[in-house]
């Protein structure tokens, strides 16, 4: 059997009878076999723990890995969410391909541990993954990256997306085949048997504005050129200085953003998303930030947010072939822009079927995106699209 990519989904009110409509519409699609991945994405309305052991009860021997999404998944069938309600999964078959999930909750997690199970659990020991898929609770995705690529080196793409829930009250979670909780990490290793093509980027452009982080903590910017960094960015917007709180709907389409590097003499970005004003005239960023950094004020609309996040081409240079086609994609979606876009979500199918063919999908939204930029900066941004393309020979069917 050749690698198979399905997607299914379900707008059940219950997270068991969803599972049960999903893995029914999986077994329509692949009669008699068993998954060797899936990817489960999910709404808060939905319990993690039910989802696991459902889908688990169904496939025994399953690696699963997944996370909560804000407010809805999408899928090549379209967008979905009903009052709250929405469940995809993801389902790749691939009996020559290896694969090995690992999870671990709470603050203090062992990556190293987590990265040499989930290699002992897919058979490669000591064996560069082809990739790696990163699930975790917002906080500290720069930490969790750092060690990847203490482990991994600079040569393994990451293909990732933090927890989301609807309203950042810590409602998210995360799900794999050994547990589930809300603190925490979950990863999976793909050693596939087929080629894969990867893309980082955001659709935003920079403007003329831009300064230096003269002082912060964490991921509070406290002062830009010596001068409190809410007033800052107000000014740099052409607005009254906002009051002391949430922002995160204010700030979707002016984000923040460090220039990374040049590709064929363009500039590409990481992108920081200004989540909320502090009392102490700060800016609290969900990404880390360091003294000295220059910050850039980028700007977006949604028309065209929608139109150049899914504009970058695959190319051969960047993790694809000439000689393949496409068989199935996973593209982790920001939450901001897809609150940004609204009804315009549905956009995304058309524009990605366009560009890769009529292919399955799935998306979750996420509140930060990982991956690796185009010269192999391995980054934690927001505002951003991070996927991957699963390739095929031309004549696969």
């Amino acid at each position: 059997m050749a690698v198979n990519f399905l997607t299914a989904h379900s707008l059940a009110a219950s997270s068991a009878l969803a599972c049960r409509e999903v893995c029914d519409r999986l077994e329509e699609l692949a009669p008699a076999a068993a998954p060797s991945l899936l990817i489960v994405y999910f709404t808060q309305a939905h319990d993690a723990g039910v989802l696991r052991q459902a889908l688990t009860g169904r496939y025994p021997h399953v690696r699963l890995i997944g996370c909560s999404s804000c407010h809805g998944v999408q899928t090549q069938s379209g967008y979905h969410s009903a009052h709250g309600w929405g469940l995809a999964v993801a389902a790749l078959f691939d009996e020559k391909g290896c694969y090995g999930v690992a999870g671990g909750l709470g603050e203090a997690v062992d990556m190293q541990a987590l990265l040499h199970g989930a290699m002992a659990e897919a058979g490669r020991p000591g064996e560069l993954p082809a990739m790696v898929l990163l699930h975790a609770s917002p906080g500290r995705e720069e930490e969790l990256l750092a060690a990847i690529e203490e482990e991994f080196g600079c040569r393994v793409p990451v293909v990732g997306g933090s927890a989301a829930d609807d309203a950042i009250r810590g409602d998210w979670q995360l799900c794999w085949q050994g547990g589930e909780g809300r603190e925490g990490v979950v990863l999976a290793l793909l050693y596939p048997d087929c080629e894969l093509a990867f893309q980082f980027h955001s659709g935003y452009l920079a403007t003329a504005r831009h300064g230096l982080v003269t002082a912060c903590d964490g991921r509070e910017v406290l002062t830009i050129d010596g001068a409190p960094a809410a007033w800052v960015y107000a000014n740099w917007r052409g607005l009254a200085p906002f009051p002391v709180g949430p922002i995160l709907g204010q700030s979707t389409l002016a984000p923040l953003a460090r220039q990374r590097g040049t590709l064929d003499g363009v500039p590409y970005y990481k992108l920081s998303h200004p989540e909320a004003v502090t009392a102490r005239g700060g800016l609290r960023l969900f990404t880390a930030i360091e003294p000295g950094e220059r910050l850039i004020l980028m700007h977006g609309s949604a028309e065209g947010l929608l139109a150049r996040s899914l504009a970058a081409h695959i190319a051969p240079g960047y993790g694809g072939c000439d000689a393949v086609r496409p068989l199935g994609a996973l593209l982790i979606f920001c939450a901001g822009s897809r609150l940004a876009l609204g009804e315009r979500i549905q956009g995304v199918g058309s524009l990605l079927e366009a560009q890769l063919g009529a292919i399955p999908f799935i998306t979750p939204f996420t509140f930060g995106e990982q991956g690796r930029l185009p010269h192999g900066e391995l980054a934690h941004g927001n505002l951003m699209v991070s996927a991957v393309v699963l390739l095929g020979g031309a004549d696969a069917s």
